[in-house]
């Protein structure tokens, strides 16, 4: 997308993707649903050689919004909203790997389009805070938008595809001497064999099995580690510290945090070196190692995440029934979680507890409050229950020891 004195102009529309830019003053793009990760308030001002036609330009009317396509890996666009007027108005859309970006100062950022003519636009932002917040998810964001399209590019030369008929031909009576290579390939790979290793992975390949290979658990640090995770949503921030294991995925994180304190996978967006967290990795991917290490977990409006009051409780209760995993089949600690699923077990009911979180819009509420402090959704049983438990305790108490 180039800059013109007329307005936007939108190049050819990137692979992949169907969504259009958004010309000068137009309407929100019709494009597939999206998850915005972030959106900040910003002025702007244009430092290349034609002028920058934007309503607004030199106000802070205008806001700074990334967002990307949970179906599609990589997909990120970088958008500018007007809302100075009753309603939102996109002005311009960019594919993130059609720009480059760069901190120039702590509330100056530069954005540069990749193509000819090589426009380039300012953003200034009203604190150092959301400009380092925005720097560290856009940056994140512009690394994995990178790194997938390597990918494809590769798997568009034709090495790393795997094609029906290949699926076709599979045959059940090979699955055992398939199995045996796998094996076979973990001893040569754990030994150091490389001439075996290469051999039995040329016969997988001539066999076009479809494979998942990931680290063995004895790779990571041992024993279980208190990770401290800075949370913060729009309004309020804390810290507080979680047990994990060094080889849990980002998505089992998601899922214990979901059941310990009620903020649900959908609005949890983690930042962990610097780095937009992808579900997939392990948490010692990103240099989680020891206790003490530290993890950023920003939260999202449930309504902004789709996130309903109904299938907050379906997903809950498919937490509370999941099933123990099977044994030895993880650490040997008694103590363990299914940090591949859900937690197991519920805190025991005689644990103190000062606060519940809003099934409706994950907001952390204290105990004494028998509604949510943000959108009035009433508390739920559970909690009412325990606090009348709690009340009748102390009376009965105060009572023995007026006599």
């Amino acid at each position: 997308m180039a800059l013109s004195s007329g307005g936007w102009a939108p190049p050819a529309p990137a692979p992949g993707s169907s969504s259009q830019p958004a010309a000068c003053g137009g309407p929100v793009p019709a494009a597939c649903c999206t998850t915005v990760l972030m959106s900040v308030r910003v002025s702007v001002c244009h430092s290349g050689i034609r002028p920058l036609c934007l309503p607004g330009a030199g106000s802070e009317t205008l806001r700074l919004q990334l967002s990307m396509d949970p179906i599609r890996a990589g997909e990120f666009r970088l958008a500018l909203r007007d809302t100075s007027g009753s309603r939102s108005v996109f002005i311009a859309e960019f594919d993130l790997r059609s720009v480059q970006y760069e901190v120039k100062s702590p509330r100056c950022h530069e954005m540069r389009l990749a193509a000819p003519p090589h426009d380039c636009i300012r953003f200034n932002f009203r604190c150092d805070r959301e400009a380092e917040e925005w720097a560290t998810v856009v940056m994140s964001s512009l690394r994995e938008a990178h790194r997938v399209a390597n990918i494809n590019a590769y798997e568009s030369d034709g090495r790393l595809n795997s094609t029906a008929e290949a699926m076709e031909q599979w045959s059940s009576a090979s699955l055992p001497l398939t199995e045996e290579l796998c094996l076979e390939l973990a001893r040569a790979i754990e030994a150091g064999d490389t001439q075996a290793a290469s051999q039995h992975a040329s016969a997988l390949a001539r066999q076009k099995a479809a494979l998942t290979i990931q680290l063995s658990e004895k790779n990571y640090a041992d024993g279980e580690i208190s990770l401290s995770v800075v949370v913060e949503d729009v309004s309020s921030s804390c810290c507080v510290t979680v047990k994990v294991f060094p080889y849990m995925t980002v998505a089992a994180l998601k899922q214990q945090v979901f059941l310990e304190y009620g903020f649900h996978p959908r609005v949890q967006r983690w930042v962990i070196g610097q780095c937009l967290c992808t579900e997939p990795r392990s948490l010692a991917s990103y240099g989680v190692q020891k206790d003490g290490d530290t993890a950023y977990l920003y939260l999202i409006s449930a309504r902004q995440a789709h996130v309903t009051r109904q299938l907050f409780q379906q997903d809950l209760e498919s937490a509370l029934l999941a099933p123990p995993p099977p044994p030895g089949s993880g650490p040997s600690s008694q103590d363990w979680r299914a940090y591949s699923t859900l937690p197991s077990r519920l805190p025991h009911n005689n644990q103190e507890q000062t606060e519940w979180a809003c099934p409706s819009c994950t907001f952390i509420n204290k105990l004494s409050r028998p509604g949510c402090e943000i959108c009035a959704t009433a508390r739920p049983d559970t909690h009412v229950q325990q606090e009348k438990g709690r009340r009748e305790d102390r009376g009965e108490s105060g009572s023995s020891s007026s006599s």
